[in-house]
């Protein structure tokens, strides 16, 4: 039986030595409810987003691409957003609410 993982914050990096994969599944994040800060960089993240973390303050990703990019990708908590050289970052700004109009 899976339980949740209990992390606020998770760091991915594949140059780090415990952590080898190159591409990340987003189901991994279904086991992460309260994940509020993720930092990923030289990864590449399949399936779908269903489950991706939907409270986030901070996004940080650097170059990282997803094989389907999330159309429905929730940004409304997120205080940071860093999407350096990632396929993303047009559908995000999409996304975007114009505040102060």
């Amino acid at each position: 039986v899976r339980r949740p993982i209990d992390a606020q914050g998770i760091l991915i990096w594949p140059n780090v030595e415990r952590f080898f994969q190159k591409c990340i599944s987003a189901q991994w994040f279904e086991e992460m409810p309260n994940l509020r800060y993720l930092y990923a960089a030289d990864v590449n993240f399949q399936g779908t987003y269903q489950h991706f973390p939907i409270d986030l303050k901070w996004l940080q990703l650097n170059n990282c691409f997803f094989d389907l990019p999330p159309s429905d990708f929730n940004l409304e908590d997120v205080v940071i957003l860093d999407l350096y050289e990632t396929n993303m970052v047009q559908i995000l700004i999409n996304q975007l609410p114009l505040r102060g109009m």
